[in-house]
């Protein structure tokens, strides 16, 4: 091997790219979470050592200094990372574009576990509560019905019972009641009318007889007249 051979890399190749793989993101906004994640570790940290309250009248110039060291520091470190990173087979112009993008962007707010399961057991609930519903549309009908007709049974054999019961008592009460026609006034005068007026009525069902026999006979002689 000759001595003034050199084994670096040459330009635009980086001994990154062949002795390591690179980070794979899915999605632009993957980045911008690493670099609001560590952002927001940075100002922690800063409000740990450094609180803004410090000052309170005055601007502290001091954590301003330190804020724009911190800054350019996340800013280079994800700037000279690019060339190892890969967001779903962007080129170097789309990265260093998406890195800028991701750096001026909006912050992310990192994945909270007990937010995720608690929306999980939300949805797990919808889910049972649909099952739920479906299921009563298909069955309500016919259970709804089966209690009307069970209920209405039931409730006309109570009124049945008490129906009878009332009639029971009303009839027992009668057979206990006793009539004694003694105070009524002018009961001998009441039978004789109520005795002349049903022989009355038989002697005219038994005269009847005989007045109709006479009627047909008048008719059929008037009849004969009217031939001749």
């Amino acid at each position: 091997m000759n001595i003034f051979e050199s084994n670096v890399p040459q330009e635009g190749n980086r001994a990154t790219e062949t002795a390591h793989r690179k980070i794979e993101l899915q999605a632009p906004a993957d980045l911008t979470y690493l670099i609001a994640n560590l952002s927001r570790a940075a100002r922690e940290k800063l409000d740990k050592h450094l609180p803004p309250d410090a000052v309170p009248e005055d601007e502290d110039a001091m954590r301003k200094r330190v804020e724009e060291l911190v800054d350019d520091y996340i800013r280079n470190t994800f700037t000279a990372a690019k060339d190892s990173m890969s967001i779903n087979g962007m080129d170097a112009k789309e990265m260093e574009a998406e890195v800028a993008k991701a750096q001026e962007g909006e912050e992310i707010e990192p994945f909270d576990t007990k937010l995720a399961q608690r929306l999980q057991a939300l949805s797990s609930q919808i889910e049972f509560q649909t099952l739920q519903l479906a299921n009563l549309r298909r069955t309500a009908p016919a259970e709804t019905a089966r209690r009307f007709r069970e209920r209405y049974a039931k409730d006309t054999q109570e009124y049945d019972t008490r129906l009878r019961e009332v009639e029971e008592r009303e009839l027992q009460a009668a057979r206990e009641t006793k009539v004694d026609p003694g105070h009524v006034e002018r009961v001998d005068e009441m039978q004789s009318t109520w005795q002349r007026g049903s022989d009355e009525l038989l002697a005219l069902k038994s005269g009847l007889g005989s007045t109709v026999a006479r009627l047909e006979k008048a008719q059929k002689a008037v009849d004969v007249v009217g031939e001749k």
